[in-house]
């Protein structure tokens, strides 16, 4: 891939440019999705757990690679921690619940999906959580925790020291958020 198709990133190497997106594509599409992106020469996948089609992506990246359109290594693989996840002890088990769903050893790139701490919900009871504490009351509401953003990032370092993640970083984050990460 040249340079004009990729951006430096502060951590060294060089993102994809370009990705697919994995947001709002349904389940029983994605897998085809994904496998007709590589084949179109995307290298960049933009996934998430609250997407809900990791398993889906994974099997379209399995299938793109044993059909020799690209190695694991030429993909660009992001994904997303999602608010119920933000306490230290939740944020590895949340990246290697997408790791296996995705079927990768690592991702490229690993990222806060929003500063928005939710109360934590075990991936046995609902996954993905989604926004909701119980979607099912009669008045679903988002039930708030407090986890402070050093913990969350904290732990965010330690999967990218152990190499679960190659690169790791925030997004939909406002300048002043992104001032207190940074201090």
């Amino acid at each position: 891939m040249s340079d004009l198709q990729t951006i430096p990133i502060a951590m060294g190497g060089r993102m994809p440019s370009v990705g697919l997106g994995l947001w709002k594509i349904a389940n029983d599409a994605t897998a085809d999705m994904v496998l007709a992106a590589i084949e179109a020469g995307y290298r960049h996948l933009d996934a998430a757990c609250d997407y809900g089609n990791e398993c889906e992506a994974g099997r379209g990246i399995r299938i793109a690679i044993e059909r020799g359109l690209c190695t694991r290594e030429e993909l660009w693989v992001t994904s997303k921690l999602w608010n119920t996840y933000h306490h230290r002890q939740h944020v590895r088990p949340a990246i290697e619940r997408s790791l296996a769903d995705l079927g990768l050893d690592y991702l490229d790139l690993y990222l806060i999906h929003f500063p928005i701490h939710l109360k934590y919900i075990s991936p046995e009871e609902r996954y993905p959580p989604g926004w909701f504490f119980d979607p099912s009351a009669e008045q679903p509401c988002m039930e708030t925790e407090a986890v402070p953003l050093a913990e969350t990032w904290d732990a965010m370092e330690a999967l990218h020291t152990t190499g679960l993640a190659k690169h790791i970083g925030v997004s939909n984050f406002g300048c002043a958020l992104l001032r207190d990460l940074l201090s």
